[in-house]
């Protein structure tokens, strides 16, 4: 008796070689979506504010190199510490904001795994 779908499978490998032909993607998805809709948003998101954030710091850096020729050291501290403060939030929402897990469902409620006991 054959696996469930063998049949499907091997009908599909067919015809993407006889589209593809010899030059088949190593890794063809069949037309599904490596990333869901959502996932995408939140990384096109966290870019969005990696440019916000850096288009902040330049203009800080700018505006310290400008204080710094012009013998204003009194307004040094404040642009280092708020470009510090910059420098933490970029590093924060690249190192750990990311996508919610994919256990959540659309309703809020965790699936629960089966490897869990």
């Amino acid at each position: 008796m054959d696996k469930f779908n063998e049949q499907t499978d091997r009908q599909a490998r067919e015809k993407t070689f006889g589209a593809y032909g010899p030059n088949v993607p190593a890794k063809f998805q069949g037309g599904r979506r490596s990333v869901e809709r959502g996932r995408e948003a939140v990384w096109q998101a966290r870019l969005v504010l990696l440019v916000m954030i850096n288009i902040a710091q330049l203009w800080i850096l700018s505006t310290t190199v400008e204080a710094a020729l012009a013998g204003h050291f009194s307004k040094l501290l404040p642009l280092v510490i708020s470009s510090g403060v910059c420098w933490l939030i970029a590093l924060t929402i690249f190192l750990w904001w990311k996508p919610a897990s994919r256990r959540r469902t659309s309703t809020g409620y965790i699936k629960k795994d089966e490897t869990v006991n």
